[in-house]
């Protein structure tokens, strides 16, 4: 069975190491090595800081946070990050040039999980940005 942890955090930068910290902590028990726990976390910041720099809060004013780990052989996880959108943006992997500061982001993410996307909320107009490790995703569009 799934065991779900949600978690929520305040819409700027200093939520990006309290994320990890709190997924890290959820992960601990969960049977992975250490570069599966790394890579997760690596994955979890840039989703978070992409959150935090590039879209709105949620109307609560924060990001919420999903882990959803599914202790199997080897255990499948599930990462999201729902923020307040970005009308008019885009979520998508950009190719940065040699002397840019930023924008490897996703390409990062796409690297490192098994896959990953968006689920635009249009009711709410809320974004979440998910992605799955150790198998195909189990619950989001592809």
């Amino acid at each position: 069975m799934p065991a779900t942890h949600w978690a929520t955090f305040a819409h700027d930068a200093a939520s990006v190491p309290r994320a990890r910290h709190v997924v890290r902590s959820v992960l601990d028990g969960a049977g992975l090595d250490e570069m599966a726990t790394a890579e997760i976390e690596i994955v979890l910041s840039e989703i978070v800081g992409n959150a935090v720099r590039h879209a709105r809060p949620l109307g609560d004013g924060a990001i919420h946070v999903q882990c959803e780990v599914t202790p199997e052989a080897p255990p499948h996880v599930e990462i999201a990050v729902t923020d307040g959108g970005s009308p008019g943006r885009a979520v998508a992997a950009r190719t940065a040039g040699n002397s840019d500061t930023s924008g490897r982001g996703l390409l990062i993410v796409a690297g490192l999980a098994d896959e990953w996307g968006v689920v635009e909320n249009l009711s709410d107009l809320s974004r979440t940005v998910w992605a799955s490790f150790g198998g195909p995703t189990r619950h989001h569009p592809h």
